[in-house]
């Protein structure tokens, strides 16, 4: 552990167990007597020449006491030699040890190194890889590059370091390459030199980082014009081509760079900010220390054809990467067990600046959505707390979830609430300060914010960070009595513990007979069961206000029918939250599917967009599995009555926009369209979605972004070969990187067997890139169509496969298993025994849980279901 402040840092109230379990007892980890100060990194690499690149490290390092022994990470490469300084200008050569199964390299002396500073040097070869990991390699319309991606675990597979967070040291970086190629890297170029047909360039030292934030960009990279925010310049940086597509995300970043500065009261801590648009990458978006690298769909757009929706994520994208400049890259965890301080701060950062810079885009109706998606992860029994103890890299990995992302932001809104906005924004500008180009924990944060607060807020946060699982909040009226209770809200209903508890910052909405907004009324629920005096003047009660509460509120019978009699008194939000509570009730058996059912029906005349999405996954669910499942034509009929509901809502709008039409008109009609079409599979939606297509391939901008992909699915479900043939063109010729995703997943939607097995062969070769393959074979699971097929493609061709996802994004074609029905529940089991994924665990244990649950609910809900057919 390299400390904060130059010691180690003394173990805060309530945290001394948890640090000396993750510090010092963990095997997985370096000692801390040897802790690097510097790092001077020389390497030479061409991609365009070849996979092989070499190196050598110059490691200025502080021993805490004499040793002959010095441990450091390296995996998958080559260390050719290695000395060290033995003080007053002598210098001693190592023996050296790869140790490949720990990923490290042991360096043995035979004269004790004293205790102080002294320079380590090592000399090393590596290979560019292929899987999106460490150096790697991307070739991409003829051309060769070479980039970094190395969180959480993979510097040492880029050149041989101390590679944990708490390790935090500068970096100066050399690299000779070919003088053609353009390099970047965290900090400013100081100086160029040629070397015969070659270039040497040399970046200024950066401040103090961890290794993961390290970055290297090598190849034939052109640049936008620079923007300035104050002394900082902001450029993209592209493929040859596509400096068209720059503006928007120039525009983002400035505009939310400003606005982070200004909540923090800090500014900017790095000399540039470059923006990089890789054209394949494991992850969304990277926070390389003034290098941050995007898959280019995040950062190159076109505004006249991009979707709202792909506007709001690209803007999202940004300010969350640009927000860990400050939480993450100047202030980092410790361990991977706080991943959540860099990752829930800066989701919950980015909606929150971004809401401020476009008020219309309406961003915390986004957030509702992957909320939602959180919710319905945490209520499995294989869960994890946001905090949750981390021994080795591949557990690590596997935090990069909906529970350290979206639950963690989710909780932060919720103190940020609780506190409020000032008195919160007072806690984190502390905690920035006080820990500044060093490392963090938990306990640091909650010192900072009761510091702000004047009241100690440990005891109300932890639970939240430190206990899996979120309260179900049952709320009942009891003549002039409103009754609480709590209990563990779980996807299948168990026997509730003791446990099972939490200090709730509940805000609850009430409702006048003929107010046209709600009254916000607060509580602190600490006990299992609660009683308050019921508001007077209510005619309607909703028990989570704007959705700021991570915990599911289960109405009585009377208060949903309140609800129900008029649901447009509440927010969209609340709508959102409603729906998501219901549909997730009904799954679990905690109420009967036709009270759900009822809700759609209520929102039939649903003017928000955003509440109509909230309603497409569960209603494709009610179609298959469940109606699926109960055979004859209940999938027809579900399908019809869903076009009763929403069929004269549409036909009010058509296809075509009224000239005065905002854009939430205009995403309602998407929303309906997506709706009617790919889930009810109404043939007149989908009759005229192919006509449009035709028009659409031939004049890209004829149809209204917000259509397109909805149009491109239901063309695809239809298509035969030569459309087949027509969106794979589509794709490789496209000019952004939306369409041609766009036509690339599309591939997975057609439904001809023929076809079918086109799309997954595409997955073994270029046609598919890396970073989009298991996202591809996931769309084919979840084609009815493919799905049995697709199963047996992955299983056949694994070895291939497997080679072509870094561990990241394996696992998300494991999430995707579910889709092929219980019966396929112990094949998969069976499969990722014998195949398993270094971070796929718990992947395997949510995914095998998923099946139980999804054939629990098809039995208990098939009933209820006829129900509603039969009825008028």
């Amino acid at each position: 552990m390299r400390p904060c402040r130059g010691g180690r840092p003394r173990a805060k109230q309530g945290d001394g167990a948890l640090r000396a379990t993750t510090t010092r007892t963990n095997r997985h980890r370096l000692t801390r007597t040897v802790r690097p100060i510097a790092y001077d990194l020389a390497l030479e690499v061409d991609p365009a020449v070849g996979r092989a690149y070499r190196g050598e490290v110059a490691i200025r390092l502080h021993l805490d006491q004499t040793t002959r022994r010095i441990e450091l990470h390296a995996a998958d490469l080559r260390v050719d030699r290695a000395v060290a300084d033995g003080g007053a200008g002598a210098t001693q050569r190592a023996e050296v040890a790869l140790r490949p199964a720990q990923e490290r390299v042991t360096l043995r002396f035979g004269r004790p190194l004293a205790a102080g500073e002294h320079t380590l040097r090592l000399r090393f070869r590596g290979a560019l890889r292929r899987d999106l990991r460490g150096l790697y390699r991307v070739s991409a319309e003829g051309r060769h590059y070479a980039f970094t991606q190395l969180e959480a675990a993979d510097a040492r597979r880029f050149f041989p370091c101390f590679d944990e967070p708490s390790f935090k040291a500068r970096f100066t970086l050399q690299v000779t390459t070919d003088a053609a190629h353009k390099v970047l890297s965290n900090a400013p170029v100081a100086s160029t030199r040629r070397d015969g047909e070659r270039k040497v360039h040399r970046f200024r030292p950066t401040p103090p980082l961890s290794t993961y934030l390290l970055a290297l960009a090598v190849g034939p990279l052109e640049a936008s014009r620079s923007v300035r925010l104050g002394a900082t310049p902001i450029r993209v940086w592209y493929a040859p081509g596509k400096g068209k597509l720059t503006r928007f995300a120039l525009e983002a970043a400035r505009a939310t760079l400003e606005r982070l500065e200004r909540y923090l009261a800090l500014p900017y801590p790095y000399e540039k900010l470059d923006l990089v648009a890789v054209p394949d990458f494991e992850a969304g978006a990277m926070e390389n220390a003034g290098a941050v690298f995007f898959r280019e769909t995040l950062l190159l757009l076109d505004p006249r054809t991009a979707t709202p929706l792909e506007r709001k994520r690209a803007a999202e994208v940004i300010c969350h990467e640009l927000a860990h400049m400050w939480y993450g890259d100047l202030v980092t965890m410790e361990w991977w067990d706080d991943l959540w301080l860099n990752e829930a701060f800066a989701t919950w950062m980015a909606f929150q600046i971004v809401d401020d810079w476009k008020p219309e885009w309406k961003m915390w109706q986004d957030f509702q959505l992957h909320r939602a998606a959180a919710l319905r992860l945490d209520a499995l029994r294989n869960t994890h707390p946001i905090h949750t103890p981390v021994r080795t890299p591949e557990e690590a990995t596997a935090n990069f979830d909906l529970i350290t992302y979206e639950k963690g932001a989710a909780v932060v809104r919720m103190i940020e609430r609780y506190l409020g906005a000032s008195v919160f924004r007072r806690g984190v500008r502390r905690y920035i300060r006080r820990h500044r180009e060093g490392n963090a924990v938990a306990a640091d944060l909650w010192t900072a914010l009761s510091e702000a607060a004047g009241e100690p807020v440990e005891a109300l946060v932890r639970p939240w960070i430190e206990q899996e699982g979120f309260p179900q909040l049952a709320l009942t009226r009891r003549g002039r009595e409103l009754r609480f209770a709590q209990t563990r809200f779980r996807a299948a209903e168990t026997k509730a513990s003791d446990r099972d508890r939490w200090p709730i910052p509940w805000v609850g909405k009430v409702f006048a007979p003929r107010a046209r907004r709600g009254r916000a009324i607060r509580r602190r629920i600490e006990r299992r069961r609660d009683r308050s005096a019921w508001p007077q003047g209510t005619a309607a009660f909703y028990g989570n206000a704007d959705e700021g509460g991570f915990l599911r509120p289960l109405h009585d019978e009377r208060l949903f029918d309140e609800l129900l009699a008029r649901p447009t008194r509440l927010d969209p939000v609340e709508r959102m939250g409603l729906v998501d509570h219901e549909w997730a009730f009904a799954r679990a058996g905690v109420t009967d599917l036709g009270r759900f059912l009822r809700l759609v029906e209520a929102l039939a005349d649903e003017a928000d967009p955003d509440v109509l999405t909230a309603l497409r996954g569960p209603l494709a669910a009610v179609v298959d599995p469940l109606a699926t499942r109960v055979g004859g034509s209940a999938p027809a009929a579900v399908r019809d009555r869903l076009v009763e509901i929403f069929g004269p809502p549409f036909l009010d709008v058509t296809w075509t926009a009224a000239p005065e039409e905002d854009e939430r008109q205009r995403e309602r009609r998407a929303a309906l369209i997506d709706l009617l079409g790919l889930v009810a599979e109404w043939p007149a939606i989908e009759t005229a979605a192919e006509k449009r297509f035709a028009t659409l391939l031939r004049r890209p901008r004829s149809l209204d972004p917000n259509l397109v992909d909805a149009v491109v699915e239901m063309a695809a479900r239809r298509g035969d070969a030569a459309r087949f043939e027509a969106m794979r063109a589509a794709a490789e010729h496209s000019d952004t990187p939306q369409t041609r995703r766009r036509y690339l997943f599309a591939l997975a939607a057609f439904r001809a067997t023929a076809l079918v097995r086109r799309a997954q062969r595409l997955c073994l070769g270029p046609t598919v890139p890396t970073q989009d393959v298991a996202f591809v074979l996931a769309r084919l699971l979840a084609n009815p169509a493919a799905r049995e097929s697709t199963w047996d493609f992955i299983r056949d061709h694994w070895a291939r496969i497997a080679r072509r996802m870094p561990p990241m994004l394996a696992t998300r074609l494991v999430d995707a298993t579910p889709a092929l029905g219980p019966g396929a529940a112990a094949e998969v089991r069976a499969f990722f025994k014998r195949n398993p994924l270094p971070a796929g665990t718990r992947s395997l244990d949510q995914a095998l849980e998923r099946f139980r649950h999804d054939a629990a609910f098809c039995r208990r809900a098939g009933p209820a279901l006829k129900r509603w057919l039969s009825s008028e």
